[in-house]
């Protein structure tokens, strides 16, 4: 279970995911989703399929489904990424994790934190202006409304959605173009 803190130590020291056995790539143990940023539907829609979770304001949220809840992530062979460098900005930053506001957190249950001589990079792109990139990708879908969308699947309790209105934009064609990869998932 995933467990992140606050960074109050720039310094963390990160021994090497070979060590590991990918929990964190595994439905079981790791992530089902994440929420991304307008920024990254271009990259993500070719392998994996991005839909929307509604939060407690009822605000949509792109996301990028990793996982069926069960099963490991699809490119996941032999514990490593069959597509390193093509993997969504969560795979590529964690066990860091950018936030809303604007500080990093890190996931205090990766078994290879705190081991090792690697110093984890903090410096990465994607967590420079993280909330403003955060409220652009809010502001780009905040006048749909939740009719809009249709329920297509329910993991672990969180419910997800494909858009199904009238709007037309780059983001919302990446969304439905991203649909085939549900079935590499499910």
């Amino acid at each position: 279970m995933k467990n992140f803190i606050k960074i109050e130590d720039k310094n963390i020291f990160f021994g090497d995911c070979k060590n590991c056995q990918a929990f964190c790539c595994k439905g079981s143990y790791g992530s089902i989703f994440s929420q991304i940023l307008k920024e990254e539907f271009a990259s993500l829609y070719k392998n994996f399929p991005i839909l929307f979770i509604f939060g407690s304001l009822d605000f949509i949220k792109p996301v990028v489904m990793l996982s069926n809840g069960i099963d490991s992530c699809p490119y996941l062979k032999n514990s490593s990424c069959s597509i390193y460098k093509d993997r969504p900005n969560v795979c590529k930053t964690y066990p860091l994790s950018p936030n809303i506001d604007d500080n990093i957190y890190i996931d205090s249950s990766c078994p290879e934190i705190f081991k090792g001589k690697n110093s984890l990079d903090l410096t990465l792109n994607i967590f420079e202006n993280y909330s403003k990139k955060y409220i652009d990708t809010h502001f780009e879908f905040k006048g749909l409304k939740k009719e809009e969308f249709l329920k297509i699947l329910n993991i672990r309790g969180v419910e997800f959605y494909k858009y199904i209105g009238k709007n037309n934009s780059i983001y919302l064609n990446y969304h439905e173009a991203s649909l085939k990869n549900l079935d590499i998932l499910l």
